[in-house]
């Protein structure tokens, strides 16, 4: 099917491009950024959008499936610039590698019980929906530029100012640059950068 101008094909084991990736392409600005990493590529939509603007753009999921459709995806838009590689978050990336762009559109819905496919690890946020946003935090600073921005899409099934508190607390400044309020919940995009260019 036909997606923002691309070609996207679809698999039942991955996440299919949704309201919240439209949410966080209509909110990135790609700036002078030389090279991006997006963490949790799905379907890969996100990550050509980036491609088009983007020199260089890293892409990771922990769903194999994920990254053979993103494969699939980016061949079939004629996209050569976007390498794929398996990680949990941050955790392939060696530290001091740095990412002037950085997206983030974590599994974010609250769940007491484990994931039982890998289409669940899609959406499976722990139990207060904010596992992966506090480990995708907690490590942001050793791979982002020191200029560079990321964007972060939060559900407001978890509380924003949970992220928002942290950031404060550890020389990041935040930007609320889009929402999107739905039935049972309103997504947030936040562009996030270091506080006056400052890493301590």
């Amino acid at each position: 099917m036909e997606i923002l101008d691309f070609k996207i094909a679809q698999d039942e084991n991955v996440y299919p491009p949704s309201e919240d990736s439209y949410l966080l392409i209509e909110a990135i600005n790609p700036n002078n950024s030389i090279n991006a990493l997006e963490i949790g590529i799905g379907s890969g939509i996100i990550s050509m959008h980036l491609a088009k603007k983007i020199d260089t753009v890293f892409s990771c999921d922990i769903n194999p499936y994920s990254l053979f459709l993103s494969r699939q995806n980016a061949l079939a838009n004629s996209i050569s610039n976007i390498y794929l590689f398996s990680s949990n978050i941050f955790s392939s990336i060696k530290p001091g590698i740095l990412f002037d762009l950085i997206v983030f559109n974590p599994p974010y819905l609250p769940v007491d019980s484990p994931p039982r496919k890998l289409i669940d690890l899609s959406y499976h946020g722990g139990i207060d929906g904010g596992d992966h946003i506090r480990t995708f935090l907690k490590s942001l600073g050793l791979f982002l530029s020191i200029n560079g921005t990321t964007y972060l899409l939060q559900s407001s099934l978890y509380p924003l100012e949970n992220t928002t508190n942290y950031l404060e607390n550890n020389n990041f400044k935040y930007n609320i640059k889009r929402t999107l309020k739905l039935d049972f919940e309103t997504l947030y995009v936040l562009e996030i950068s270091f506080f006056k260019n400052n890493k301590f």
